[in-house]
């Protein structure tokens, strides 16, 4: 990806490549055979919600506002392509359109988020670093 659309933020490649270590993660959780994992006592619909609801306020923070439709679209596509290869995989995966679709409710729920001051955490959490390394 071009990181030139990101916001001028003192490490906004680092933030950049930290959210892509993210969706790493993300994609492999949903992707490794289930009995691998272990239980956490929530609903599968609740963990989806909670890692695309992540990912969006993360990379939300790193794009201007413009860009929040195809920050949007560009994640429910990531959920779309994992439930895809879950279905295709023989790993104890199998594709579930409400895994989608809680993908889609976190998704919307950080972007929401995002346009409130909470949305610009990098240059919040920057201005902190900053202060503590003058």
């Amino acid at each position: 990806m071009n990181t030139s659309n990101l916001l001028a933020l003192r490490f906004s490649r680092v933030w950049f490549f930290l959210g892509m270590a993210i969706v790493a993660a993300v994609v492999t959780v949903c992707l490794v055979p289930s009995q691998v994992l272990p239980t956490v006592g929530v609903s599968d619909k609740i963990e989806h919600s909670l890692a695309f609801f992540t990912l969006a306020i993360w990379f939300a923070g790193l794009v201007p506002r413009r860009d929040y439709v195809f920050l949007f679209l560009a994640m429910i596509a990531l959920g779309g392509g994992i439930e895809v290869a879950q279905g295709l995989m023989s790993l104890g995966r199998e594709a579930d359109i409400w895994d989608l679709v809680a993908d889609a409710k976190g998704v919307c729920a950080g972007v929401v988020l995002a346009l409130t001051p909470v949305g610009r955490w990098p240059s919040l959490l920057e201005g902190l670093l900053v202060q503590r390394i003058a």
